[in-house]
């Protein structure tokens, strides 16, 4: 039993340091959701445990019934009852037939053989995103080298766990064969962290991008900027803005050395103005872009739109991911179109078109200045302006959208504002009444989508301007609709949502960025140019394709759910009193990073030692830990075994008694001994000989009389149950007063028996 016990614990050490290696790992971008660490933390560790250890299953059928349902209540209760359930139980499942075949059916477990290059796919992996990590972006190279050697150690070993699983019979050559493991995975490790030169992972390193040698602290002005033209002015959908009509703003540049963290600046220009600084660079098909990192959608009579807490959608912006996430979850909007959307960011939270169908794990790059983060994402979007649903029929929300939509309609205010709103929602409804000739002429009807254009438009008489104030309790809300109508998008958007519910309409308000073509003047064009010239990823998209998103393109908007076309996003601020002067915060001037183009990326640290040793540290605690829950699980399964009596209870009691007395330092019992030949061995556990002795005494102390009660309850046929009962009782006699006799006293005694787990030796 030792060898098998010995392969099946280095076969889960090796998968579980690479489950570990994914979630503590700091050079990785990655994290678990919590299906994930049900299923590669819980379900595949315990549905293997079920498939090696016979005892107290030892029918393959009860074994079998119990696992599945064990596995199939794990995943409904990560996943509930919904489609991502089959994820973990579909792994469990594999986990347990593997490990069922390879331990007891070798001859049918040749699958097997695939389980190191799955182990080594993973470390594949981890060598991908072993740089997609902030905060050790300096030790990428030498992180990389260690899970190189990693690979080859996982690799090696847990192949040779295979072979000798497979192989059981080769018992005669396990030595010769264990050395030639070794010697293997001695030689990789020298090729690794020997032979192979230091710097054997290079970067490639970015020529001077600039047109000539300029300092990095310098300003320019635009005529420094150039702008890519096809002789007319034009670049597919895009047309140089004019200078006239109005003011325009400058570009600027500063330092990628000078860069704020947070992409923003409190100093100002020489009007008295605080410029805009760049966030990203998005590269989209489809204008406009409207990126969201939080969806609020609870509404608190004091505090306005608040997040729900678990809303996944407010997860995924800053949840980390090991490889590509899909949205297992249906989509029931028509007329949505997948379109891919790329960000070259300065943050590291995603920002996320909705409906997101596909993420990207977050790539770091080290060779675009401050723009580190690279974001792809896929999105079942709708294209067109929601607003042509006026020209469609839409019907009213069934009872199952109303019922499953009903935190989206619920308006908890106090009887005098909601009077009060839904007086001002009441003309709202019924000036668009009066006008309804003039936007829809003689077209049907449509109630649903024009409750939401009467919202819209009747904000109409509005004046839109950038608010520092992000404040939108419905204090703010009153202050904005019936006293001042002035505000920003803020304002306009929790405004709307609100008056929304109230129009029986299910609404939400979003947070995020906006990338339109609308907000590209000609210093967001000319620095997206610059920018695109000195960057080569950016040079793989069209230039009428990208966006240039500072942080005065920051927006806040409402989401109504349509009937058939699901959230849709639409524009508070399309029908309000454009914003005056300096009211536009994207008038203001552009800041944008110049990259140093004579930047020399370092060589390679040394091999590190330290996040070698911190792994390795981590992985042994954790083996400790799962060692002592293997300790007292085992016991605790003994002791109630013990409990049901007769002939398992017997062999459990012994098996309990054999744990203990190790665990408080006496003798292992060889393998080859009987419980009876065992006994003689010993001249006594209470006497001064508590070791082995040569020949041992004839008697075998306080041990002999329950060993002779042992050998009888299981060998010897009682006609009688009672009798079996009554010898049973006896071994139990015997069994607390070998425990009660043999157990040192003092307190290094007592912590010595509780960590001890010399009782591993008989499971």
């Amino acid at each position: 039993m030792k060898r098998p016990l010995l392969l099946f614990a280095l076969r889960l050490f090796f998968y579980l340091s690479l489950a570990v290696i994914v979630h503590v790992h700091p050079g990785i971008v990655v994290s678990y959701d919590r299906v994930g660490q049900f299923q590669w933390f819980i379900i595949i560790p315990l549905a293997t445990l079920f498939a090696f250890f016979p005892a107290p299953w030892n029918n393959p059928r009860l074994k079998l019934l119990i696992a599945s349902v064990s596995i199939g209540f794990l995943s409904v209760w990560a996943a509930g009852f919904s489609i991502q359930a089959l994820s973990p139980f579909f792994a469990g499942a594999v986990a347990f037939v593997l490990t069922l075949l390879l331990f007891h059916y070798p001859r049918w477990g040749k699958a097997s053989v695939l389980e190191p290059f799955f182990l080594a796919w993973i470390c594949f992996r981890l060598l991908v995103f072993s740089r997609a990590g902030e905060d050790v972006a300096g030790e990428s190279n030498a992180l990389t080298q260690f899970l190189l050697v990693w690979t080859a150690v996982v690799f090696l070993f847990h192949s040779a766990v295979v072979y000798f699983c497979l192989n059981p019979a080769s018992s005669g050559g396990a030595r010769t064969e264990g050395v030639v493991f070794g010697l293997a995975t001695l030689a990789a490790l020298a090729l690794v962290i020997l032979v192979l030169p230091a710097d054997f992972i290079r970067h490639t390193v970015i020529d001077n991008l600039l047109p000539d040698q300029r300092d990095v602290r310098h300003r320019p002005s635009d005529n420094d900027w150039g702008f890519p033209d096809d002789g007319g002015g034009r670049q597919g959908r895009r047309v140089l803005p004019g200078d006239e009509g109005g003011p325009n703003p400058s570009l600027r540049g500063l330092s990628e050395h000078d860069w704020p963290a947070d992409g923003r600046r409190r100093g100002r220009n020489g009007r008295g103005q605080r410029p805009q600084y760049t966030v990203k660079v998005v590269a989209s098909r489809y204008d406009p872009v409207y990126m969201a990192n939080l969806v609020r959608g609870r509404l608190d009579p004091v505090e306005g739109f608040l997040p729900f807490p678990g809303e996944p959608l407010n997860r995924l912006p800053s949840q980390r991911f090991f490889v590509t996430w899909f949205d297992n979850e249906p989509d029931v909007g028509l007329y949505r179109q997948s379109r891919e959307v790329f960000s070259l960011s300065t943050l590291s939270h995603k920002f996320l078109p909705y409906r997101p169908i596909a993420i990207e794990p977050t790539i770091l790059s080290e060779n675009t200045g401050p723009f580190r983060f690279i974001h792809r994402t896929v999105s079942n979007v709708h294209p067109e302006d929601p607003l042509s649903l006026l020209h469609i029929p839409v019907r009213e929300l069934s009872p199952v959208e109303r019922y499953s939509l009903v935190p989206y309609l619920e308006v908890p205010l106090e009887e005098a504002d909601r009077e009060r709103f839904v007086a001002l929602l009441d003309d709202f409804l019924e000036s668009w009444d009066l006008n309804r000739l003039y936007f829809m002429r003689e077209e049907p009807r449509n109630n649903y989508m024009e409750r939401i254009l009467a919202i819209l438009t009747g904000f109409s008489d509005y004046q839109y301007n950038v608010n520092p104030n992000f404040s939108s309790t419905i204090a703010d809300m009153r202050t904005f609709l019936f006293y001042t109508k002035d505000g920003d998008c803020v304002e306009f958007s929790n405004s709307a949502a609100l008056l929304g519910r109230l129009a029986g309409i299910p609404s939400r308000v979003v947070t995020g960025y906006v990338a339109a073509n609308s907000l590209q003047t000609t210093a967001h064009l000319r620095g997206l140019a610059a920018l695109r010239s000195r960057i080569p990823l950016l040079q793989e998209f069209p230039f009428d394709e990208l966006f240039l998103v500072t942080d005065a393109h920051g927006h806040s908007w409402p989401q109504f759910y349509v009937p058939d076309f699901g959230w849709l996003d639409f524009e508070a601020t399309a029908f309000a009193i454009p914003p005056i002067g300096l009211g536009d915060g994207n008038l203001r001037d552009v800041v944008i990073p110049l990259l140093d183009g004579t930047q020399v990326f370092s060589s390679v640290r040394a091999f590190p030692w330290r996040a070698v040793f911190r792994t390795l540290a981590s992985l042994a605690a954790l083996a400790l830990a799962g060692a002592y829950a293997l300790r007292y699980g085992r016991e605790a399964a003994l002791y109630l075994a013990a409990r049901r009596g007769g002939r398992v209870g017997a062999r459990s009691l012994y098996l309990l008694l054999l744990a203990r007395l190790a665990a408080d330092g006496k003798p292992i019992k060889p393998v080859s001994k009987t419980a009876g030949e065992y006994a003689r061995l010993f001249t006594g556990f209470t006497g001064a000989g508590d070791g082995l002795v040569d020949g041992g005494s004839s008697e075998g102390g306080p041990f002999a009389g329950f060993a002779a009660l042992y050998t009888e309850l299981r060998w010897s046929d009682f006609g009688d149950k009672a009798e079996m009962d009554s010898r049973f009782a006896l071994l139990e006699g015997e069994y607390r007063k070998i425990l009660a006799e043999n157990r040192r006293k003092g307190l290094p005694a007592r912590l010595a028996r509780v960590f001890s787990l010399r009782a591993l030796a008989y499971l």
